[in-house]
């Protein structure tokens, strides 16, 4: 009895020191929230992301959520335009959906912008200024 007990603990403490690389390397994610203007938004805490992929790409990751948002864009790649979002569309003149990427606002389309892990990605339903 007593051997097969240190043989389980000889099997076991590998697996404990090994533990903390695996988690460490876990994919890459970021945060995807969207804000209606009104008081009101929703927010995906952690989306997965590799290396390269842009804001579309999370958009379209966060498809395969249970509870995911839809959007409608036009265009490919770089030169995508979402258009609508959760059945929301852009107004033109008035209110439309924009993006920010820690705090700023982004200077360059969904598909161009490449995003790196722990960023923090808002989708605001605003007035351009």
């Amino acid at each position: 009895m007593p051997t097969r007990f240190y043989f389980l603990l000889w099997l076991l403490i590998p697996a404990v020191f090994y533990t903390q690389p695996l988690l460490a390397n876990n994919p890459r994610t970021i945060s995807l929230e969207f804000e209606y203007g009104n008081g009101f938004s929703k927010q995906f805490k952690s989306i997965g992301i590799s290396q390269g992929d842009t804001v579309l790409d999370a958009m379209n990751t966060m498809q395969k959520h249970p509870h995911k948002i839809l959007f409608k864009s036009r265009g490919n790649g770089e030169f995508v335009f979402i258009y609508e979002i959760d059945l929301i569309k852009n107004q033109g003149n008035g209110k439309n959906w924009m993006f920010y990427v820690n705090g700023q606002r982004a200077k360059i389309g969904a598909g161009a912008y490449k995003l790196k892990a722990n960023d923090h990605v808002v989708w605001k339903y605003e007035l351009f200024q």
